[in-house]
Parts: C-alpha cells; sequence; structure tokens
C-alpha cells in the first residue's frame, strides 16, 4: 500500500480557498500526479484542501472523497476556541529562542507550554481515525508495526494540511509528533509518500519513499516565508 500526503496550495485563510499562485500551484500538481492510478482519493472537507484535489481531479473522476478526520488539527487552549493560541510551528519558534529546546520524544505530551492545548487530543483521536481507516484496508496496527491482514498492493491519495499530515505521518513512522514539526516541514502542494509493504500474514513497517517533495514546481511558483 502506497499512501501519498498532498498538501493544499497556497491559501487565503481567511477565504479558506487557494490564492491565485495556489492555483498555479495545484496545477502544476495536476501535472505530476497524473500518471498515479490511486485507487482512492480523500480530501479534507476545507476549502484549500478540496479544492487542490478538485483542480487535480475533478475532470478525471467523480469518485473523490471527503474525510472529515483530514482536517486541520485543531490548538488552542482547551477552554477557548480552536486555534485560539500559537500554532505547534510558532510555539516550536519561541520555544527554541526562550529555552533553547523543544520537547523531545513523547516529553512534548507533559510539556507546560502544550499539555494544556488541545492538539495533544486532537492529535491522538485523529491517529486513532487513522489506524481504523488502515485496518479497513487490512492493517491492523499493533505496537510499532502493522499486521498484514489483508494485503492492498493499490495508492492512495490524501489532500489535507501541514499539521494533519505530520501528525499521521509521524505516527505511521513511530517519530514523536512534535519532533516531525521540527524537522520535516511540508510545503505548498508538496508530496509525502509512504509505502507499507509485504505479504498478507506477516508484521511490518511503514517506509519513507520520500516527504515533502514539490519538485513540480519551478522556483517563481513556490511559496517562500520569511523568517
Amino acid at each position: 500500500m502506497r499512501l501519498y500526503f498532498i498538501r493544499h496550495g497556497e491559501p487565503d485563510y481567511d477565504s479558506d480557498s487557494l490564492t491565485e499562485k495556489g492555483v498555479e500551484q495545484a496545477e502544476l500538481l495536476a501535472d505530476r500526479l497524473f500518471d498515479i492510478p490511486f485507487a482512492e482519493i480523500h480530501h479534507s472537507p476545507m476549502g484549500r484542501a478540496s479544492q487542490t484535489a478538485r483542480i487535480c481531479f475533478s475532470k478525471l473522476r467523480n469518485d473523490l472523497i471527503e474525510t472529515p478526520w483530514l482536517r486541520e488539527i485543531e490548538w488552542g487552549d482547551k477552554s477557548g476556541d480552536a486555534y485560539s493560541t500559537d500554532s505547534p510551528w510558532s510555539i516550536t519558534e519561541r520555544m527554541i529562542k526562550e529555552r533553547h529546546s523543544y520537547p523531545a520524544g513523547d516529553s512534548w505530551k507533559n510539556d507546560p507550554w502544550v499539555s494544556h492545548d488541545r492538539i495533544l487530543d486532537d492529535v491522538e483521536e485523529r491517529c486513532r481515525f487513522f489506524d481504523s481507516f488502515l485496518e479497513q484496508h487490512g492493517y491492523v496496527r499493533q505496537g510499532q508495526l502493522y499486521r498484514i491482514d489483508r494485503a492492498f498492493d493499490q495508492d492512495l491519495a490524501f489532500f489535507c494540511h501541514g499539521g494533519i499530515s505530520c501528525a499521521l505521518v509521524s505516527h505511521l513512522l513511530n517519530i514523536p509528533f512534535w519532533q516531525f514539526v521540527v524537522h520535516y516541514p511540508m510545503d505548498m502542494t508538496a508530496i509525502t509518500k509512504i509505502n507499507i509493504k509485504g505479504r498478507q500474514g506477516t508484521y511490518t513497517a511503514a517506509e519513507v519513499d520520500y516527504i515533502n517533495n514539490y519538485s513540480h514546481l519551478p522556483y517563481e511558483k513556490m511559496t517562500l516565508y520569511e523568517d
């Protein structure tokens, strides 16, 4: 089973849609994905991700699947609104500037900067949804491995967001979420490909084919952020 996690194009967050450049990025992404025979194409219900998926495939297929647990992860104080505090990336920048460190391993779950944030429960819940999805496709999570009850030699696409991609891919690879956020960026329309190989009745671990690949974008079409 080959899993493609695909971030949306450059967004206009206020309207939850793509900017003009984001549309151009998605069109270039469509050319990149054209020859891959995806058995299923899932997309987040959020506008910027679903628009990216539609640009890539709506003229070719009518079976795109809106998948609620692919929406962006939620952060913010548990007593307030979602996204009411800094994002994981902004918090990490503050941690590094003020503490010269960030929580390593599973200690991020107990870190005082994070422990009262809804992101902790949300990441764990999304990973449970994802494991249930994989089990329906024949791959049962057991510890750090997957038991293959039914081999599924197909390609699956997930059009989603930077945060949820980090959450799900770090879960597949057994890398603590916060470490993944720090070291593995997810750029606009970048593709991360994970392969789960093996025969029915065996145990296997997820393997990386590539992470954050945006080679389909010429330099002038990339989205570059200043520090």
